[in-house]
């Protein structure tokens, strides 16, 4: 099974995924950055901090992004 990494864009830095998770295929993988990104906006809420600018980027195990997920699109249609 390939290996997908979640790498977290802000609007100044950028949070590489250095671990990544084997998943089945693509589309897990968009899930997987969907969990994670509803997990990343609750603490950002709880502590007051915004998360309108930041993104999850899925690549796979050459670097290659696949696909972004923006954390302001999740809070608005996946919560």
């Amino acid at each position: 099974m390939p290996r997908y990494y979640f790498h977290v864009h802000g609007p100044r830095d950028r949070l590489r995924d250095e671990e990544g998770l084997v998943l089945p295929d693509a589309e897990a993988a968009w899930y997987q950055a969907l969990r994670s990104a509803r997990e990343i906006i609750r603490a950002d809420v709880q502590l007051g901090c915004g998360f309108d600018e930041q993104a999850i980027e899925i690549a796979d195990d050459k670097g290659r992004p696949l696909s972004q997920l923006p954390l302001r699109d999740v809070a608005r249609y996946a919560m």
